[in-house]
């Protein structure tokens, strides 16, 4: 057999705060870890997406981190390497599991023969997950928590390389400012994601302008242009489609986490009987539903921008000289001006090419 899901963590508890750390005993090279989380909701009242039940992920040899994302961030570069957001079940009623599945890509594409993981290369790889039931879905009770790898079985490879992803830099957001980042220029970027997430507001309401520049402005990449603009100029992905099972409050207006946040658009049904809940709003990292009596409802939505994460890619996605190589550049600098209504934080994520 050529290739093979290995568990690398059977489905343990998950009921306290904590981080669980896996050491890596394969041998075998690595094209996708497979993390997923279930917590089981006490209540109705959502807490957060439940992709925030991990708030990190890292791969690491000792001092050397290899990979290093919250759940959230995982999630949005999923959508972006593979055009689809892995499994998550947003349920958010009380007595049922809240999902929530994250995957560790190491190639452009699962089974890549020349960009994996290969554990022989390194010392001591260890997985670290930070996790912590109480942060998403509706105020769970118990946890489990599983890890999978797609790995290479009897077909012998020899990657020359892997797809490092990171937060680079995080910062909490000033309505109107400008924030200057410096940027690694260590190994060739394949993607750089810019985040803000907001239950309220779309991307380009938190960070309004992007520039990228190198070398002092020798050349610049992107020119102060406008969030907004990005998002219609840099649409290379399909929107996404997601279910919600959830209560709604009486007479009150009850906040839905949902994972995208721009052109979102949204249905609701009544469970057991004719709903007389409706949408109020229409964009965000949220979906505020009021409806005159409690009652439980499903909806169907459809949207973009997942996690409020908007991606620039480097070049042609599966062609690797194509990517962006800083090798012969002094600096490069990100400068990012923030929405005059902006609230909360920026992470700056990127993925680069790391050669063995």
């Amino acid at each position: 057999m050529n290739y093979r899901l290995a568990s690398i963590l059977p489905a343990e508890e998950a009921n306290t705060a904590g981080v669980k750390t896996i050491d890596i005993n394969v041998a075998d090279p690595i094209s996708r870890f497979i993390i997923q989380i279930k917590g089981y909701n006490n209540g109705d009242v959502p807490t957060a997406h439940p992709a925030k039940m991990i708030s990190k992920i890292e791969l690491v040899d000792g001092s050397d981190v290899l990979f290093s994302l919250s759940g959230v961030e995982a999630q949005a570069l999923n959508y972006y390497d593979q055009g689809r957001m892995p499994h998550t079940v947003l349920n958010y009623l009380n007595d049922v599991y809240a999902i929530a599945t994250y995957h560790i890509d190491f190639g452009r594409f699962l089974y890549d023969e020349i960009l994996a993981f290969d554990p022989r290369k390194f010392t001591n790889p260890q997985l670290k997950i930070t996790h912590d039931l109480t942060a998403g879905g509706s105020s769970p009770d118990e946890a489990l928590i599983s890890v999978y790898a797609h790995l290479f079985d009897e077909k012998a490879i020899t990657p020359t390389a892997f797809l490092m992803s990171k937060e680079q830099y995080g910062y909490t957001l000033v309505s109107g400012s400008k924030e200057h980042i410096d940027l690694a220029t260590d190994y060739p970027y394949r993607k750089l994601i810019l985040q803000s997430m907001s239950t309220s507001l779309q991307p380009w309401q938190q960070f309004n302008q992007v520039k990228l520049s190198q070398d002092n402005d020798k050349k610049v990449i992107i020119n102060d242009e406008k969030t907004s603009d990005l998002l219609k100029l840099y649409r290379l992905w399909p929107e996404f489609t997601e279910n919600i099972y959830c209560k709604t409050a009486a007479a009150a207006n009850r906040v839905f986490h949902c994972t995208p946040s721009y052109e979102r658009i949204a249905t609701l049904v009544g469970v057991a009987a004719d709903a007389d809940a409706y949408i109020i709003d229409s964009y965000g990292g949220g979906i505020t539903v009021y409806d005159g009596a409690a009652a439980e409802i499903m909806m169907v939505l459809s949207g973009l921008i997942p996690h409020s994460a908007f991606c620039l890619p480097f070049g042609m996605q599966d062609v690797i000289a194509d990517w962006f190589d800083v090798a012969e550049i002094g600096s490069l600098k990100l400068t990012l001006t923030a929405g005059s209504s902006a609230s909360g934080t920026c992470e700056v994520i990127t993925q680069q090419i790391r050669n063995y």
